[in-house]
């Protein structure tokens, strides 16, 4: 590469880094939103974007297969990983409607790699605004310019990044133990994406379970986060919307109460107790399920559960107590409870 074609490159670059920078953020923009609007339930890890940095790109025209006529498409970029393999293709399906793709400089890392290849997966698209984008004011000094727009997971991404930043210190070939290794562990990340879409979806049919279950009045599982927050909104649909203050202290409070099923805090729950809960129009499910276990069994409540540190009680739930027949007025003066 001819040097001086080199650094006049660098210079007319320098003099338009500022507007590739505005493209790159202007598409992230146009892509969170609709990622947010059509899905989402999407979990994204990261999302970033730049314009390329001054020496990145004169390494790169120094290499060998560029020369004079050669087209540099990721003077922008943008990258998008996320937390699961699967959820690649609704993004990409996202990318496809809404710019103008060159198919030409698109690149599907994956499909490349083929089926008996191991290493870095990913889409990559190099985009440009359409007609459309183009005729709005803000976006017509963006005109002719390319944007490059990877799509890939957190362990792909992982994987990329340490071979990128090792690639820079080493050049050749490596020692064969060192190559084979590298592939071992490129195989074993593979799998990890591979196994965290498979827990993600059987994370996700199990939620889906319990929730079609509860509703049907099916209260088998175990109390744990999901079951119970599952089995309050099922219980309880008047409140709204409902919220776990410590869901983790309720928790270990079920537990030392001696309940472990769904079914076993359900057989607590008085009729009456529901109809009071539409009633006073309460919010804490904390409070709700802590007042089933204290209208049950308040003596085992306050012996096995209570916290001696919280020697306060409010006047709303010991005028509830009391609505309920619970000797209250003793247990304040066993425990040293005040009420306020």
């Amino acid at each position: 590469m001819n040097e001086q074609y080199v650094e006049e490159r660098i210079r007319q670059y320098s003099k338009t880094r500022t507007i590739y920078e505005e493209f790159a953020e202007q598409i992230l923009a146009i892509l969170k939103a609709i990622v947010k609007q059509e899905y989402p339930d999407i979990k994204i890890a990261s999302y970033s974007r730049r314009a390329k940095e001054i020496e990145s790109l004169r390494k790169k025209l120094r290499k060998d297969k560029y020369n004079e006529n050669s087209e540099i498409t990721d003077l922008a970029g943008v990258r998008i990983i996320t937390y699961s393999k699967k959820d690649i293709p609704f993004i990409a399906g996202i990318i496809e409607k809404s710019f103008d793709i060159d198919h030409q400089n698109s690149v599907d890392k994956t499909h490349m790699l083929g089926h008996d290849k191991v290493g870095y997966r990913g889409d990559h698209y190099v985009v440009s605004f359409g007609e459309d984008r183009i005729r709005m004011p803000e976006n017509k000094k963006f005109k002719g310019l390319k944007c490059e727009i990877q799509v890939t997971s957190l362990i792909a991404h992982t994987w990329s990044e340490i071979t990128h930043e090792k690639g820079y210190k080493f050049e050749g070939e490596l020692p064969e133990d060192l190559e084979r290794r590298k592939n071992l562990l490129a195989g074993m990340l593979e799998l990890a994406d591979l196994e965290m879409d498979a827990y993600v979806e059987s994370f996700d049919n199990y939620v889906s379970k319990i929730e079609q279950e509860i509703e049907k009045g099916c209260l088998k599982y175990q109390i744990n986060s999901m079951s119970l927050e599952r089995f309050m909104a099922w219980k309880f649909p008047c409140i709204s919307p409902q919220i776990f203050r410590d869901i983790d202290l309720i928790l270990t409070e079920l537990s030392l109460f001696g309940l472990s099923t769904i079914k076993e805090l359900n057989g607590l729950v008085r009729l009456e107790y529901e109809k009071e809960i539409r009633k006073a129009e309460w919010r804490s499910l904390d409070g709700i399920i802590r007042n089933i276990l204290i209208i049950d069994d308040a003596d085992q409540y306050f012996t096995k559960v209570w916290n001696p540190s919280m020697n306060q009680m409010n006047r709303k739930n010991y005028e509830l107590y009391q609505r309920f027949h619970v000797d209250i007025d003793r247990i304040c003066q066993e425990h040293n409870i005040c009420i306020i």
